[in-house]
């Protein structure tokens, strides 16, 4: 299962409002071209783990996503030029 920790939500929070106001989307954790993960705009799919904050769908991460990752932690690291976003297993 994906956690994410309340500091990381508030930033995912700012980067989904800097993004879209419409209340039925949210971020979808998935890989991207190069392979790597990242993080984009989308609406809820059926087989979404959903991670929500103040009520709104925020993170969404498929099965195959959450599977992949298995017991992890997303928190916020902000000890370096700026804030960035880190996956931690448990």
């Amino acid at each position: 299962m994906v956690n994410v920790t309340e500091r990381a939500r508030e930033k995912l929070r700012e980067l989904l409002t800097s993004q879209s106001d419409d209340l039925s989307v949210g971020l979808r954790l998935d890989r991207v071209s190069t392979g790597e993960l990242g993080i984009f705009p989308d609406r809820e799919q059926a087989d979404d783990q959903v991670i929500e904050h103040q009520g709104r769908a925020l993170l969404l991460v498929g099965q195959g996503i959450a599977q992949t990752m298995g017991d992890t932690t997303i928190d916020c690291d902000e000890s370096g030029p700026g804030p960035r976003l880190v996956i931690r297993k448990r």
